[in-house]
């Protein structure tokens, strides 16, 4: 049986004592909770489970099973029926979906892909996706992925590593078996079977300029956003998002550079010249990593860019007068500690929000396995700063 832990190992995730923790503080009495990188859920689920209605955004189709598992719940019985139907139609005469991806055959052993391709093509003609029960199923697919590869199962980032080689290569794992252990697994999880449905999930990116959906304005937004460089999201989840592909409505190669913190594309694309003076100007030791690692330095000026356009739109979707609840800490870019929090902050100010408490959350009080806690390039601690939102700008 899988633990909670494995059946949502979702990276960089807030971790449920906070959210809980944030949720009671601040948002007690809140008429509605814009969370617009949800992630996993974690914040959505807190206050779910306190009949508080929520939205959550995020680009990633993972975090979109997620949520909506989490979220709207399914019948257990029915998904682990439906799970079988599925298995049973790849087992017999469905036509397969091939996975579009030229790596598959380095990540799975044939008998994996084809199985996998056969669960796809049965997938499709089932429309999984229009149902609670059939998006359980879904998440269910995707958590086999992992399960199913050659990858070291230790780490979020997908790699073969010599362990992995020693004990995974060339072993077939059944994704016919594993789903169904999985969908077993899910449905057993009380995380997972929610009864509220005053909630609402968007498949986007909150930091485009089309953003632009009707949803009702919130009293409180609580969010950790992205890290600088801190996760790979898409190459955390690439397995996953190619045996998804065709299933649920994304193409993997409009993904690969919108995740916020990518180091991939071309990342000072349509930034102008005068935003990035200013965010030398706000962070002096960028010009320092500019000369060092001009990569490095552009994925700090995307994402700053990136996370200013999130914001306005974050904004136009708020009360006026409601709580902006940022759950962020600090970075190390190529030798070079940026106190991300700071930064954002200071960027919130500029928009016209108004601090009125702070906080730090060591990483060690969440009872994370020690040599995450004692690694010198990952986050020992967050802070979170609570704002009001006010009409004043600063120029």
């Amino acid at each position: 049986m899988l633990s909670r832990t494995q059946l949502d190992r979702y990276p960089a995730k807030m971790v449920s004592k906070l959210a809980d923790r944030l949720v009671d503080r601040y948002a007690s009495n809140a008429s509605r909770i814009l969370d617009p990188f949800c992630g996993s859920g974690a914040v959505l689920t807190a206050a779910n489970r306190r009949g508080i209605p929520v939205t959550g955004v995020d680009v990633n189709p993972i975090a979109e099973l997620f949520s909506r598992v989490k979220l709207r719940g399914f019948n257990p019985s029915r998904a682990v029926s439906l799970a079988r139907e599925l298995v049973n139609a790849a087992s017999g005469s469905v036509k397969p979906l091939p996975i579009e991806w030229a790596g598959k055959d380095y990540w799975f052993t044939p008998a994996t892909v084809s199985k996998f391709e056969r669960l796809r093509g049965a997938a499709h003609e089932l429309k999984l996706s229009r149902s609670a029960d059939g998006i359980a199923v879904l998440l269910g697919l995707s958590l086999s992925v992992r399960l199913c590869s050659k990858a070291d199962q230790r780490s979020p980032k997908p790699f073969i590593s010599k362990e992995a080689s020693e004990n995974r290569k060339g072993r077939h794992f059944d994704p016919y078996t594993t789903l169904l252990g999985v969908l077993e697994d899910l449905g057993s999880s009380s995380a997972c079977v929610s009864s509220h449905r005053d909630s609402r999930f968007l498949l986007s990116d909150i930091t485009s300029d089309s953003f632009a959906p009707r949803i009702a304005k919130h009293s409180h937004v609580i969010t950790s956003p992205p890290y600088i460089n801190a996760q790979d999201y898409f190459r955390n989840f690439k397995l996953e998002l190619y045996i998804l592909e065709g299933l649920l409505p994304f193409r993997v190669e409009d993904l690969r550079t919108r995740f916020i913190g990518t180091e991939r594309g071309d990342l000072l694309a349509g930034i102008p010249k005068e935003i990035l003076n200013a965010n030398c100007e706000t962070l002096p030791s960028l010009k320092a990593l500019d000369r060092r690692t001009p990569r490095l330095a552009a994925v700090v000026h995307r994402y700053l860019f990136d996370m200013s356009r999130a914001f306005e739109n974050v904004s136009s979707f708020m009360e006026h007068k409601a709580q902006f609840i940022l759950v962020c800490g600090d970075n190390l870019i190529g030798g070079v500690r940026i106190r991300t929090w700071q930064v954002l902050r200071h960027m919130l100010e500029r928009k016209g929000f108004i601090l009125f408490e702070m906080f730090s959350d060591p990483i060690a009080n969440r009872m994370l396995a020690p040599k995450r806690s004692g690694h010198k390039g990952l986050i020992k601690e967050e802070v979170v700063c609570a704002f009001r939102k006010s009409n004043a700008r600063q120029g």
